[in-house]
Order: C-alpha cells, then structure tokens, then sequence
C-alpha cells in the first residue's frame, strides 16, 4: 500500500511536468503569429537572382535591407541583406554579403523542418536579428532566419507535409540556398524484400522500416534491440527485456536476421541473434512480415535486415554522445549506467569511411518495488561495439565496399536468481541474492561480422552484386547450480552453457533489364557452418570451498556438426502498367549436415551415433499490386520458406542407437503463406492493414512442459492473424500513430485433424502501440508513447501451456531540446511506475520459476550528442 500511495504521489507531481510541454504546445497554436512586419511592405525593385549568376531563376522578390547598426566584432561576416526568389521547383533564399567574402553552411532536418546553421556570420537588418516569411512558397509553412548565437545564423525552413529539400549555393553577392518543398510522397525505398532497390508501395508483402531518427529516439528508453524493435514492429512479439528473441517471434514464427545480407542465426543456438550490433551502428532496420523464398536460411516467420551507417557526403563529420541512466526509485549508485558513443565519417574523392564506436553500462535494474532484478542478460552487462567501413568508388559504375564489425557483451554482477523461490508455494516473483563467484570462463558473448561486397552497374546491360562474409559467435553464459532441484541425478550439478559457431559464405546476384517494365534477378548462395554447444562442467567441492568455477571438463549439449547450404534462386518483375504490377519466383535450396559419434550432457544413456544426411527444396513466391490511385494501393501474395529445424537440439533429441536419417525431428519446414492487404499515403495520413494465413505439414514448435522445460514438437501447424498501422500529421507540428497486432496459431500432434492452440512461447497476445508528438517549441521535441499487451489463456485451456498470460501496460516518455551545437535528449522508461512481468517472464514456470523476472520500474535516461 505504501509503495502504490507513493506511486499515485509521484503520478500527481509529475502530471503538470509532463503534461506542460503538449498544453503549451495547445496554447502556442491558439496564440497568432508575430512578425517584424509585414512582407508585403513597398520597397524599391530588386535584381533578380540571375543577375547573381544564377540565370535560372525568376523575380518576385522579398528584401529586407541593412540599416545603420553597431558593427560586429571583426572576424565575422555581416549578412546585410535577406531576399527571397521564387522558382519553378520552389524558391531560393539569398544572403548578401559584403563583396569578396563567403559563408559556409551545414544542413540537416529534423522532423519537417530544414535547418541550415552558419557559422561566423551576423545579421544586420533593419528589424534586428531575424528575418521570417510565412508561408513564401506553396508545401512551405514558413521560414525564419535568426541570430541565434553571437556568431552563428540559422535558417529554419518548414514544411507542410515533410522536410523541403535544400542546396546551397556560395555566390559572390553571399550564400544562395535553394529550396524545394517535399510533399511527403516521396517513396520509401526498401531493399530486403526483393534484394533490390524497390519502393514501397511496389511490394506485395507488408514491410516495416524503422529509420535512423527513430532508432536514436527509441535507444534513450533501451539499448537493448529485442526490446527497441518489440515496441515498433508489427506482427512481431513485444518486447522480451531480455538479450534473448526467445518469445520475440515474427507471424508466430522464427525470423531470419541479417546484418548487411550477413546472416546473424547460427543454426543452433540461444536466440541472442539480435543482440550483435550496438544501435548506434544502424542506419535502419528493414523488417518483411512472412516467409521469403529469396532467403532461405529459415526465414519461415519473416526478415529482419539491420543495415549498417552510411557515411556522410561531407569531407569530414564528427558525432559524439554521453548519456547516463538510473532507476528514479531505489535511485541507488548500482543502478547508475552510462552510454559512450563516438562516430567519425567522411568522403575524399572517391574514398568513404565510416567509424562507429560505442560502450554501455548497464548497471543494476529494479522493479517498481524497489527490488533489485535478478541478472536477466540485459543488467549488469558491459557492452562495447565497433563498425568500421571502407567505400571506394572504383568509377561511375563500380564500387567496392569492406566493412567489419564486432560487438561483445561481458556479463558481471556478485547476485544471482535465489533459489527460495522454489520452496516457496504458487508462482513466485525473482528476487536477486547476493553471491559472488569467481569465474575460470567469465561470461561474455562476441559476435563479429567481415563483408565485402563488390557492386558493377552494368555488365553486358546487367547489375551485378558479390558478396563474400564472415560470421564468428562465441558465448559462454552465466553458471547454473542444479543441487537441491528435482533434476535427473546424471544431470551435471554445476556448470555453464555455451556456443562456438563460424559462418563463410557467398552471394552473387545479376539483375538483368529485359524491358523498363520486365526484369529478371536470379544467383546464388553458399554458406559453410561450424556449430557446437559445450556445457563446462565445474567441481562442486572446489565451488563449495572456494566460489570459484572451473572447467574440469565437457560434454555436449549439443555436438560438432557442419553444415552446407547452396541456394539458386531466381525472380521476375513485371509492371504490366503503372497502376498493375505481377513479381513471382523460385528458390532451390540444399542442406547437407554431417556429425560424428557423441555423448550428450543431459541424457542417460548419453551415447548417440553420428552420420550424416542431406536434404533438397523448391519454394515459390508470387505477388501483385494494383494501384486504386498514386496514394492508395492493394495487395496479395504467396510465399513459401524453407528451412531446416535446429539441427543441435535434434540431435539432442535423437533416441539411443537411433539413426539420425529418417528422424521427423530432423526434416525441413516448408511454410505456405497467403497474404492480402491495402496501404495508402495520403499527405498527411498514411495507413496499412494486411492479414495472413500460413500453414506447414510438418511445423516446428516448442511446448512448454508442466515442469518449465520444454519439447520440441514437429506437427501439422496453421498461423493466421491482422496487423494495421495508422499516422496523422493533423498540423506540422503535430503527429500521432498507432499499431496493431493480433494473431493466432494451431496445431495437430495427433495428426487426427483436432488442432490446439500453440503456446503463447510462440504465439504472443494482442499487441497495441499509441503515440503521440509534438514539436512544442523551434528545436524542442516531446513524444508520449504507450504499449498494450493483452491476456492470453487459449493455450492453458487447451492444456499446451502451464500458465495463463496476464495483461499489462507501459507507457514511456521522450523529449529532445536542441541546445547549444548539440541536442540534449531525454528518456523516461515505464513513466507510471507499473510493477508487472513481461511475456518472457510469465512462460517460466517449474524448475524455471527462478527465471520470472520483473520488468524494470521508472527508469530516467539523459544524453546529449554534438555533430561537427
């Protein structure tokens, strides 16, 4: 009662701190606008701008002319004059100087709104230190410049409907800056749904891109990814607050991650897929709903293809950031984590770099309670991460790229889960004790990536794209203590799980022109993987004595094997009018896989045969769309994925002297997928809504046992389900969304056409998203957000699943002020200090109790970012 009376308190404080930044925006569109004056004022005629050697530009000109004023300190630049000129693509803005003297300028947008600030300059002008126009050009809601540091100009340029585009101009008269509004229809290009460059309403597949803005937005409330992406992506699981996509499924199924095209999912492994790149090294993340057959690899659920930064087309730019994070309620120095990144980009000639460092301390989590969080593989983790690229632009038609990153987590912490929780009757919350060890192998995961990738645009009339790639994982997790658990007694009693996997492989694609409506993208793909999963085992007297683990020795909980994968694929386009659009495709595939003899960790008798064995596949893919109007468009397709199971865990599962040819735990998935949908961009709304169906004859799911753990079941399975997405940009400053995700799943074990509901492992509840954003004042930016994730009992009522699914609610704060050369941005996770446990928590029943985590409670983040 105390700990909710203190919440209500807080929640009445913090209501006006909040609230404040939306009510002023409220008042501040109520209020009118206040000018110097008016624009329409008679002045005398002006030169047009193609008497400034800029012959392309027509009159209708707007000034402003300097007035005698105290003269500014030398070394600056006096901006004398402001002139508007209206042109055909928009117009243009030019600051006069005095003769023999140049500006410079740096542009970026944020929002709608272009921002050019120049350095070492002054305004002089009649009115004082800022010039404004409203509304100078159709799609533009005004225009100001300011003086807004002694030495430093900025032009603010809004758009209606989006951030106009801008070029700048040094001329002899001063500094041209050449505008053209942006309506906000410009195609959002994708390349993972095809492998090509191709915009998004010519897609017959729901597509979800989340850009760079909105990963940096989203990293001041997590640095993890599962989560960033559980609260954004439709159709995929919520948010896991775990370094584990375990529950994080994609269409009830598994999802393929790609870093740059590089698979990132070794063929067995611990789900830590999407923890192998920091945040700050994305430039977006593109995620296809649904199965691919243009992949492969087991993308039976969908694609989540994170690509890397892209370097900068200046000479040189610089970004540094320094952010720290704390619980705002134990508020205690455990708690406390820190955020270091440092970005360096630049372009000479034909030579691009791109160089992304990062390092976070998480520090210590706690729940609304106050509680200290058990380690949960996202707490008390130190992170660090480097991309490093290199682009050479061999000529106009030939590029060459390398790019290396690696990305490691070490895990430190003197508490573990306590066990009490298992003595004590009905489901129990983790709670942390403090138990410092001494590790022979300290936990920790490295995950590295080298891609080069080699680009010609035209072969004998084809593009041509190689890529050769190299994927190392290493993992070794925290101990696991089994004495005083109900566990098979030849079970190890002490000891540590972990992976060693290597990846190589190659692509090639050409995409031939046959026509400018008919083209034809077809290749290859070969991959080559090492896999192994050893448990360390540790001396329990010498743990007993001591506190300290050490390896005595190892078994498998999973063997060696290889695998080979070879992949042919080919894909047609043809855009039979502008308004009617027909792709289809096909992709073989090959998986052979070969073990030797082992003995497994966790079975009695231990000892399996190897051998080896091979498996063949065509799948399918065909799709249309048809634009109602330019805005609005429907779409339909099927697809078909094709993959093999975690080849590891069968062989885990594999009976004594048993022959792994032949096993159904062994044979591949092959997934049908139907899909319909309709998506339109209407200026200032933009909507999509799209269902699916997919089925499999023999599908590939986990059931969760009355004792916590888990089977592997190989049935005939059915997914099907409605995803829709909504924004509205009622004003320029002004946006609102929401998303909506609800599916469901089955399947007949018995094979006697009576199908049970999946587990909730795999298929999650109804997920709902709500923002709200406002840019409440120039340069300061504030954003509330929500996420709903609904209840769940149709797996408990069909006896698949040991536990119901209780609802729950986050809601999160953003803001951002631009201040001084930099930004400052802050983050409040989980603002109403709700105490729950997430989807990922509420599955760990039975000998995993241990593993029912809170969430985190209130949680403040502060960072403040420079570019130069």
């Amino acid at each position: 009662m105390k700990q909710q009376l203190s919440s209500y308190l807080w929640l009445v404080g913090a209501i006006p701190v909040f609230a404040a930044p939306f009510i002023y925006a409220e008042v501040a569109i109520a209020a009118p606008v206040l000018t110097t004056g008016s624009l329409k004022a008679s002045t005398p005629p002006i030169p047009r701008l193609n008497e400034v050697a800029r012959p392309h530009t027509r009159a209708n000109l707007l000034t402003q002319d300097a007035a005698p004023v105290e003269r500014p300190a030398s070394g600056t630049i006096e901006v004398r004059g402001v002139r508007l000129n209206q042109t055909e693509q928009g117009f243009e803005v030019l600051l006069e100087v005095p003769s023999g003297q140049t500006l410079q300028a740096q542009t970026r947008t944020e929002g709608s709104v272009l921002i050019a600030d120049i350095p070492n300059a002054v305004l002089v002008l009649p009115e004082g230190r800022e010039f404004r126009s409203e509304k100078p050009a159709p799609g533009i809601s005004n225009l100001t410049v300011t003086q807004i540091e002694p030495t430093k100009i900025r032009v603010t340029v809004t758009g209606t409907a989006a951030a106009p585009f801008a070029e700048i101009v040094p001329d002899a008269a001063g500094l041209i800056l050449s505008v053209e509004p942006d309506d906000g229809s410009e195609e959002e290009v994708v390349v993972t749904a095809t492998r090509t460059a191709e915009p998004l309403s010519n897609l017959p597949r729901s597509v979800t891109v989340i850009p760079r803005e909105q990963i940096q937005q989203q990293s001041a409330l997590t640095n993890n990814l599962p989560d960033l992406l559980g609260k954004l992506v439709p159709g995929l699981g919520p948010p896991t607050q775990r370094n584990l996509t375990r529950g994080l499924t994609l269409r009830g199924r598994q999802a393929l991650v790609l870093i740059d095209g590089v698979p990132q999912n070794p063929n067995s492994g611990f789900q830590t897929e999407l923890n192998t790149i920091d945040p700050s090294a994305i430039e977006r993340v593109e995620v296809v709903r649904g199965p691919s057959a243009l992949y492969g690899r087991g993308a039976t659920g969908g694609i989540i293809n994170i690509i890397t930064r892209r370097a900068t087309t200046q000479r040189l730019e610089s970004q540094v950031s320094v952010g720290v994070r704390n619980d705002l309620g134990a508020f205690s120095s455990d708690g406390f984590g820190y955020n270091l990144q440092y970005g360096l980009s630049g372009k000479e000639g034909p030579i691009d770099i791109t160089v992304r460092a990062s390092l976070n301390e998480s520090g210590s989590f706690f729940d609304a309670n106050g509680d200290r969080i058990p380690p949960t593989g996202i707490n008390d983790v130190t992170s660090s991460g480097l991309l490093a690229k290199l682009g050479i632009d061999i000529d106009s038609q030939q590029r060459l790229q390398l790019s290396y990153n690696i990305y490691n987590e070490s895990f430190d912490t003197a508490f573990r889960s306590d066990p009490i929780v298992f003595s004590i009757p009905g489901l129990q919350t983790a709670r942390a004790q403090r138990f410092p060890v001494q590790y022979g192998r300290e936990p920790k995961q490295t995950n590295q990536v080298a891609n080069l990738t080699y680009t010609h645009q035209n072969i004998f009339g084809s593009q041509v794209t190689a890529q050769l790639f190299f994927r190392d994982t290493n993992l070794v997790q925290p101990f696991t203590d089994l004495r005083g658990r109900p566990f098979p007694a030849f079970f190890p009693a002490l000891w540590q799980t972990s992976l060693d996997s290597q990846e190589l492989g190659a692509r090639l694609q050409i995409q031939t022109p046959f026509s400018t409506a008919f083209n034809l993208l077809w290749g290859v793909d070969y991959s080559y993987e090492e896999n192994s999963r050893p448990v360390l085992i540790s001396d329990t007297s010498i743990f007993d004595r001591t506190r300290t683990l050490t390896a005595s020795s190892t078994r498998p909980q999973t063997p060696f094997y290889t695998l080979n994968n070879l992949g042919l694929f080919a894909q047609l386009q043809w855009n039979l009018s502008p308004q009617l659009l027909l792709s289809g495709g096909l992709r073989y595939d090959n998986f052979s896989y070969e073990v030797g003899d082992y003995e497994l960790a966790f079975a009695a008798p231990g000892i399996r045969r190897g051998g080896s064995a091979d498996n063949s596949g065509i799948s399918f893919n065909t799709g249309i769309v048809y634009k109602i109007t330019p805005q609005t468009s429907v779409f339909a397709s099927f697809a078909q994925g094709f993959s093999l199971p975690d080849l590891g865990t069968a062989f885990s599962s594999v009976a004594p002297r048993a022959s792994i040819r032949g096993s159904n735990l062994l044979e591949p998935q092959k997934v049908d997928s139907f899909e319909l949908g309709i998506r339109g961009n209407w200026g200032t709304v933009q909507a999509s809504l799209a269902g699916f169906y997919s089925t499999s004859d023999l599908g590939a799911t986990v059931r969760i046992l009355p004792d916590g753990t888990t089977e592997l079941q190989r049935a005939p399975q059915r997914n099907y389900g409605l995803e829709a997405t909504l924004d509205w940009q009622p004003t320029p400053k002004w946006s609102l969304g929401s998303t909506l995700t609800w599916s469901e799943g089955e399947n007949d074990t018995n094979n006697d056409d009576d199908f049970l509901a999946l587990s909730s492992l795999q298929v999650p509840p109804l997920k709902l998203s709500f923002y709200v954003e406002n840019e409440t004042l120039p340069n300061w930016r504030n954003r509330l957000q929500l996420l709903l994730v609904g209840n769940r009992d149709r797996a408990f009522d069909d006896r698949i699943d040991p536990f119901r699914i209780e609802s729950y609610t986050t809601v999160d704060f953003l803001s951002s002020l631009k201040l001084g050369q930099g930004t400052l941005e802050l983050g409040v996770e989980n603002l109403l200090d709700n105490q729950y446990l997430p989807l990922s928590s509420q599955e760990r029943t039975g000998l995993l109790e241990n593993l029912r985590f809170a969430s985190r409670g209130r949680t403040i983040f502060l960072r403040y970012a420079i570019t130069f």
